[in-house]
């Protein structure tokens, strides 16, 4: 799938923006900004969603097969490498621990730390959450496209969609409403948990099939894609009032589809090269984009080292904080990726070329 320069801008967004987040604990800027950072994990999903729906119906509607072997491989050597790489060294250097602990190695190679985690004894990289539920994403998303794959239409996806999107409404307002304590528990409970944080995967799923099963409709938003992008921003915009009660039973329940679905406008319109995000290279989303897993896994690690090592010297100044921070992190990450990522980014090129000739 060739790379597309709205979805890369996106991309850079939603991990600088995550990143930020994480980096309010220790005086950066721009709070107001940075506090509403966790939403840039919700469009990580959407662009999951929609980048992996497509690359799967485009074969479904195309009558080809689908190979698990090869989309298995294909994650595999996409996810696992540079994340094996990092929770080593987070088990064998307590130093680069942001926490006060960490939840047993199984959790991890498991992708199940976010079933399980005790975020008020345990909480070192923790934000391996999201990627635990991409993952089982990962791993039963083609085979429920292969199990519909003679019979798929948009209609049933999104009849399938709707009614997982709407399961997991009521799933988050019961436990709001019957089991919730306030603060960690909203974050283990609701917050974490992969059946109960689909909307954003799903809402990406769903721009798929239109795109694939609905060319007509696709073109058409296609060409009037800065009305979509006016669209999502307005529906990001309630999200945001939404949420300014973040863990209130409005914001559990339908604060969530409304984020997912205002981003999934987002996506859709900057997939058009007509549109205002696609339309032109931003300077660095490229590379931004392209570091983006590499900053994700070692962003909080690298915080807390920077802050233990010289965070004293730089409290004074959020703005000289947030650069020093930032270097850093960018730094790291390029060596993971450059020594981690890549190569077997390039390996994964020729086991898959020697699976598909092999079978």
């Amino acid at each position: 799938m060739n790379r597309l320069c709205g979805l890369d801008l996106l991309r850079a967004i939603a991990i600088i923006w995550v990143m930020l987040f994480h980096a309010t604990k220790y005086g950066t800027p721009s709070r107001e900004f940075s506090g509403l950072g966790w939403m840039g994990v919700d469009l990580f999903f959407v662009l999951s969603g929609f980048l992996i729906g497509s690359q799967l119906f485009k074969l479904v509607a195309q009558k080809q097969e689908i190979s698990l072997s090869k989309f298995y491989l294909n994650r595999v050597f996409r996810i696992l490498p540079a994340y094996i790489v990092v929770l080593t060294i987070y088990f064998l250097v307590p130093f680069t621990r942001e926490g006060n602990g960490l939840q047993p190695l199984w959790q991890f190679l498991s992708f199940s730390v976010n079933l399980f985690i005790d975020t008020s004894n345990s909480n070192t990289f923790s934000h391996v959450w999201s990627l635990c539920i991409e993952e089982y994403f990962y791993l039963f998303f083609p085979i429920v496209v292969l199990l519909l794959m003679h019979r798929s239409s948009f209609t049933k996806i999104l009849v399938l969609s709707l009614f997982i999107v709407a399961f997991g409404m009521y799933l988050r307002g019961y436990i709001w409403v019957n089991e919730l304590g306030w603060g960690q528990s909203y974050i283990e409970n609701i917050y974490y948990p992969t059946y109960t944080r689909l909307d954003g995967l799903l809402a990406g799923v769903l721009i798929a099939a239109l795109k694939v099963f609905k060319p007509k409709l696709w073109n058409f938003i296609m060409n009037h894609s800065n009305k979509v992008l006016f669209v999502g921003i307005s529906g990001l915009t309630l999200a945001v009032w939404i949420f300014e009660a973040r863990f209130g039973y409005m914001a559990t329940v339908i604060g969530f589809p409304i984020l997912s679905f205002s981003f999934a406008f987002l996506v859709a319109g900057a997939s058009s090269p007509y549109s205002a995000l696609g339309k032109y290279k931003v300077p660095g989303s490229y590379f931004v984009a392209t570091l983006a897993y590499s900053l994700y896994l070692t962003h909080k690690s690298v915080f807390h080292m920077v802050n233990t090592t010289i965070g004293k010297q730089l409290s004074a100044n959020g703005y000289v904080t947030f650069f020093v921070y930032g270097v850093a992190v960018f730094l790291v990450a390029i060596i993971l990726y450059v020594i981690v990522e890549r190569p077997f980014l390039k390996l994964r090129t020729a086991v898959i070329a020697w699976d598909s000739r092999s079978s």
